[in-house]
């Protein structure tokens, strides 16, 4: 009985562990690759394997679900076998599994207990399905009563469990800790750093941002950052939330780094002076993107175009309003807003945009390379280091 107890969890065990790697290559693949197609168990709105996977819910401490159940199983299949360890390694630590199937059936009850959680997170929550962890829930209940004990429901493979573990920490106690330290340290860094989940830690960095109410990075004048550094192109409208974000961004960015330049280039989604928009998304942008250049006559760019990315004015009145903040001569100020020189400049910084492909802002341009939408902090520190790290493998060549 013992022997085919034995065999049914190992082949449970088995079928788990090939669908939690299943699950694993799904989430990885959702996660990681921006242009992943739609796996096999993504059917429709409900069922749907990957939209599960993109959410928070699919990870616990910093860790993807589908690896936590891998470590289960393989877990499992470890305890279904440990008795030929021990046959062949009598008086060792392996001694301490004096009731692996009970800590099987423990382990099965505990996990199934957790999937009926996630399963209700998935349900009402999520309102997503996803079929191969449903199955895998199962499984988890499948094991659980092919390793119980016989006679009561449970109760003496937990007392058997619990024991055992007590006694097995008494005898290896500092055995015990360093593992705890050390499971510890992992959950705490893959916590912390989000390493697994490049959705979370974009959230957690774009709200960084998001949550500023004025850029405190604001650079003042007509220059951002160093005169004589490696520039940085930024295409923005005014009005966009994200372009708001990406600004405060750079504004860091430029404050940190120290050979940086940022150059800002007006890219208004405004039909009334961008040709390139057929329908005005942001209506008024061309306006605020005149105020802005007007103001760079009188070296009061990054002044202007901090307070309109901050304050959102809805009409001329609300801008020259507004200007008295940053002490600008606003009779200058208007004459210039409405000269054919300010009218050519913007003209020509949207011809100039849409030579490079641009057409959607935020745009980021590091090392003539246009990247298009908002991007999270990080990211731009990469790209900027991939692009330092080109070219000096270009000059040692």
């Amino acid at each position: 009985m013992d022997k085919k107890k034995t065999i049914i969890i190992a082949l449970l065990a088995a079928i788990g562990l090939v669908l939690t790697f299943e699950l694993a290559f799904i989430f990885f693949k959702v996660n990681f690759n921006e242009t992943y197609s739609a796996s096999f168990c993504s059917v429709n709105n409900l069922i749907d394997c990957d939209g599960v996977a993109k959410t928070n819910y699919s990870m616990f401490l910093g860790i993807p679900l589908a690896l936590w159940g891998m470590f289960y199983y393989l877990l499992t299949l470890f305890l279904n076998f440990v008795h030929i360890i021990q046959d062949r390694f009598k008086n060792t630590i392996f001694d301490v599994f004096k009731n692996p199937k009970s800590y099987i059936a423990t382990l099965g009850l505990v996990s199934f207990a957790v999937s009926i959680c996630l399963a209700t997170i998935s349900i009402f929550k999520i309102n997503k399905i996803c079929v191969l962890c449903f199955v895998t829930y199962f499984i988890d209940l499948f094991i659980a009563f092919a390793a119980k004990s016989k006679g009561s429901f449970f109760v003496q493979d937990i007392k058997n469990t619990v024991l055992d573990f007590i006694d097995g920490v008494k005898k290896y106690t500092l055995l015990f800790i360093a593992a705890v330290l050390i499971f510890a340290g992992f959950v705490t860094y893959t916590s912390v750093s989000l390493v697994f989940s490049p959705q979370q830690k974009m959230q957690k960095s774009f709200e960084e941002f998001m949550q500023m109410k004025k850029n405190k990075y604001a650079a003042s004048g007509n220059v951002m950052g160093n005169p004589k550094g490696n520039k940085i192109y930024v295409y923005s409208d005014f009005l966009c939330p994200f372009c708001r974000i990406t600004n405060i961004m750079v504004s860091k960015f430029a404050h940190e780094q120290k050979d940086v330049l940022v150059l800002h280039e007006n890219f208004p989604l405004d039909s009334s002076c961008n040709k390139y928009v057929p329908n005005t998304v942001h209506p008024g942008a061309c306006v605020l993107a005149k105020y802005a250049l007007a103001a760079e006559k009188q070296g009061k760019y990054w002044d202007m175009a901090n307070l309109l990315f901050d304050e959102q004015p809805n009409s001329e009145a609300d801008i020259l309003y507004l200007s008295e903040k940053i002490n600008i001569d606003v009779a200058r100020l208007v004459n210039d807003v409405n000269s054919p020189e300010i009218e050519q400049e913007l003209y020509n910084q949207i011809e100039n945009a849409h030579a490079k492909g641009i057409y959607g802002t935020p745009t980021i341009v590091i090392d003539d390379i246009p990247y298009i939408s908002a991007m999270p902090y990080y990211k731009i520190q990469l790209l900027y280091k991939q692009a330092q790290r080109r070219h000096k493998e270009a000059k040692s060549e």
